[in-house]
């Protein structure tokens, strides 16, 4: 599961360096892998909490318009079938099945934006 977690971050961190204006834009994040369902199923999945722009070393923030899911779900769902091949988890066969399904088994849900105004707090 740790190897979907760098899946997650690779995806994360080029979408949001996508919309930088400097190469040395960072986004933030925390994932943490789950492996049981509400039903205490195996049901392996990752939660993250993710910045909505990226760092920059001269300490400015840029935020990002916004993020558009169906894109984000999409390379995920490349990069996480790209390494189960890679670490022969999985073959062509089954990556083309796979992508027949209605439901692929990759999902990314985005909750609602957290404003700096809602925080008790301010950096």
């Amino acid at each position: 599961m740790a190897k979907f977690s760098i899946c997650a971050w690779k995806v994360i961190k080029a979408y949001l360096k996508s919309y930088a204006s400097d190469d040395s834009a960072v986004p933030g994040s925390s994932i943490a892998v789950q492996a049981y369902g509400d039903f205490l199923n195996f049901n392996p999945h990752l939660h993250a909490i993710v910045s909505d722009g990226c760092f920059f070393k001269d300490g400015d923030f840029q935020m990002v318009p916004g993020f558009m899911l169906e894109d984000l779900e999409g390379i995920f769902q490349y990069e996480g079938l790209k390494m189960l091949k890679k670490e022969c988890k999985i073959t062509d066969a089954i990556i083309e099945n796979m992508l027949s399904w209605r439901h692929s088994g990759f999902h990314v849900y985005i909750g609602n934006r957290i404003f700096s105004e809602f925080l008790p707090f301010r950096v």
